[in-house]
């Protein structure tokens, strides 16, 4: 039995990592198709533009593991079916059941590997690819986000943006009282982090607001401490998808306890999380391609329809996760709630197959 486990796991795996690798180079494309729109801006050169997408081509991987497990499976086992080899294993009395559960071990087990590289090199990709990227844009040596962001530390709020095409950065920072009355402004032209994370700003107006009304004061330069260190500017300026689930659980718990809304790094750290569960849900699904109703079709048809519905199931998760933070719905019910719920639905598919 173990010799037909491991045959039938080799099988399935073959097709899942050409799938997938498939689904990846041509996701890569559309994202190089994306990058080209902003080469020859800064120092940010088609060579630069490679070597992100090559970069993030990892997360891309882990990212389309579900829908390609679908297809996979249905070429995988559907060339085992189209040369009889599982009829064979029928009649050694393999259940059907047997087999998709077979296939679904070593791909959860190859999954879990996936997701020890998000936690410890996925983010060391997607980290060195987003910074490049950032650094050459705004042509300096500035590692803070393009663009901008606010942020807020206790009673101050910070307001940190990009403020001409050479990349240097504004920061406005707001102060408020215990009764929530703005009591200060301090706005710099110019920004960077020294060291132990204290912050120096240059070109500086600062603003002192009381009841007796307002002073203002200039100065050539100024050093706040602690605002933010140089490893949170860089976390703020990364994508969620790029955190680790250490530095997603970290910044999570570290917003909440500022009071800023943490949705989308949860929302983030529920879809990786939910990954093996939907997975597995996909391999369940295929095997109705290969034994059930479908099969008097063409194997042709059943990939092209596979791939539809792989296709569809991985947009309408995303959907429905970003769906859910406009409707303010806890991220579980949009992640990992579906994904068992389309396990569950394999499952049944597959006890029925005759």
């Amino acid at each position: 039995m173990r010799i037909f486990d491991r045959y039938l796991a080799r099988s399935f795996l073959r097709g899942w990592l050409g799938v997938n690798l498939v689904f990846a180079g041509l996701f890569s494309f559309l994202e190089l198709a994306k990058q080209l729109d902003d080469v020859g801006e800064g120092a940010y050169r088609m060579a630069d533009a490679l070597l992100y997408v090559l970069l993030t081509l990892p997360g891309r991987i882990l990212d389309l593991a579900p829908p390609s497990a679908l297809l996979g499976g249905i070429i995988g086992l559907g060339l085992l079916a189209k040369h009889f080899e599982l009829l064979a294993l029928q009649t050694f009395g393999i259940s059907i059941q047997r087999i998709g559960w077979t296939v679904v071990r070593p791909a959860v087990l190859a999954l879990l590997a996936l997701l020890l590289g998000a936690q410890f090199l996925i983010p060391r990709l997607e980290h060195t690819a987003w910074i490049r990227r950032e650094t050459a844009l705004s042509d300096s040596g500035k590692i803070l986000p393009r663009g901008g962001f606010w942020t807020r530390d206790g009673k101050r709020f910070i307001n940190l943006r990009t403020a001409r095409s050479d990349g240097s950065q504004t920061v406005d920072i707001y102060s408020f009282d215990v009764r929530d009355r703005l009591t200060g402004y301090t706005h710099a032209r110019e920004a960077d982090i020294g060291e132990g994370g204290s912050w120096i700003l240059r070109d500086v107006q600062t603003k002192e607001i009381s009841e007796k009304g307002s002073l203002t004061r200039k100065m050539p330069r100024l050093v706040v401490p602690d605002l933010l260190s140089r490893e949170q500017a860089e976390v703020l300026a990364l994508p969620p998808q790029a955190l680790s689930f250490s530095d997603l659980f970290g910044f999570i718990a570290a917003l909440e306890e500022r009071g800023q809304n943490a949705d989308r790094y949860r929302l983030t750290l529920w879809q990786k999380l939910s990954l093996p569960v939907m997975t597995a849900a996909m391999i369940m699904l295929s095997l109705p391609f290969v034994f059930g109703p479908a099969r008097s079709a063409s194997l042709g048809w059943r990939i092209m329809l596979g791939a539809i519905i792989g296709v569809t199931v991985f947009f309408l998760g995303q959907v429905l996760g970003y769906t859910g933070l406009i409707l303010q719905i806890p991220p579980v019910w949009t992640t990992l709630v579906p994904a068992l719920i389309v396990l569950a639905c394999g499952i049944f598919m597959a006890r029925r197959i005759v």
